[in-house]
């Protein structure tokens, strides 16, 4: 999109806004330890139980195992800062701190599975446009 046609101004006006909204959310839930809890906690369990089972299952773009292992991998890093923020006594456990460079190390290794995955895909594979190699 970027580097081959023009981009209308209100794409980049909702460009903005989309940036805008999710700094804010990021204040709200970094700021206030009730709001972490609604967002990383609250909320991923009603979309898990009523929303997702119908609109992220087989068949969907966002059907396969890498999709759904990456939405919770990413929650449980959020759920794991948190706790390295608010539980003091897990703040100064040594073996708590390898926890960023542990859930890192488990995202990086999703990305490359899924990438010799979809090596050998070329063209539209549930909606996704696959460009392999």
């Amino acid at each position: 999109m970027f580097l081959f046609e023009s981009i209308p101004w209100y794409s980049w006006v909702m460009w903005c806004v989309v940036l805008a909204a999710l700094i804010a959310l990021n204040e709200v839930t970094r700021r206030w330890k009730w709001a972490g809890l609604g967002f990383f906690v609250a909320l991923p369990l009603v979309l898990t139980l009523f929303v997702w089972p119908t609109t992220a299952g087989a068949g969907s773009s966002t059907g396969t195992w890498f999709h759904w292992v990456k939405v919770y991998s990413a929650l449980i890093g959020c759920l794991g800062f948190m706790l390295i923020r608010y539980v003091p006594r897990l703040a100064k456990n040594r073996w708590m701190l390898m926890f960023p460079a542990l859930i890192l190390a488990i995202n990086i290794g999703e990305a490359v599975i899924r990438d010799f995955e979809v090596a050998g895909m070329q063209g539209m594979h549930d909606g996704v446009f696959m460009v392999g190699g």
